[in-house]
């Protein structure tokens, strides 16, 4: 009897150490919707999806790379903390009817087990766009 306990005992201490960013590391699935001004227009913006990586490299930060379909790949870093994720700011291109559009893409997620729903928004000269969603499924 005592084994057993001092066993599950073990068993809870190694579950334990394993820390935040360990827990969602991983490749995920991931759309992006929402609504977006283009040069003072205001509109749906063309859905993306592709796959995103969260790469563990502390405790509470992560690599995450994105790999649209049919369009680019891009990285930042995130502080990931309990179920908050904070994204730092980058900049990328957005392609919005055959125009390619500079915005920097900032952005906050919440995790819900083995998904992750982040709130976007992008900022540039000629598109902007606020409530983004990001929608992220672990494959």
């Amino acid at each position: 009897m005592k084994k057993i306990i001092a066993l599950m005992m073990l068993m809870l201490a190694l579950v334990a150490c394993k820390d935040q960013v360990q827990q969602v590391s991983g490749t995920y699935s991931y759309k992006i919707s929402g609504k977006a001004t283009m040069l003072g227009v205001e509109g749906m913006l063309t859905e993306e999806i592709g796959t995103m990586d969260i790469i563990h490299r502390t405790a509470d930060s992560a690599l995450i790379t994105f790999n649209a379909m049919q369009g680019p790949a891009y990285y930042t870093t995130a502080k990931i903390t309990g179920k908050q994720v904070e994204l730092e700011s980058f900049s990328r291109g957005v392609t919005q009817t055959a125009t390619t559009h500079d915005v920097m893409v900032s952005g906050t997620g919440t995790i819900y087990g083995e998904q992750i729903i982040f709130n976007l928004s992008y900022s540039g000269s000629t598109l902007n766009a606020t409530n983004l969603t990001m929608l992220c499924k672990k494959n």
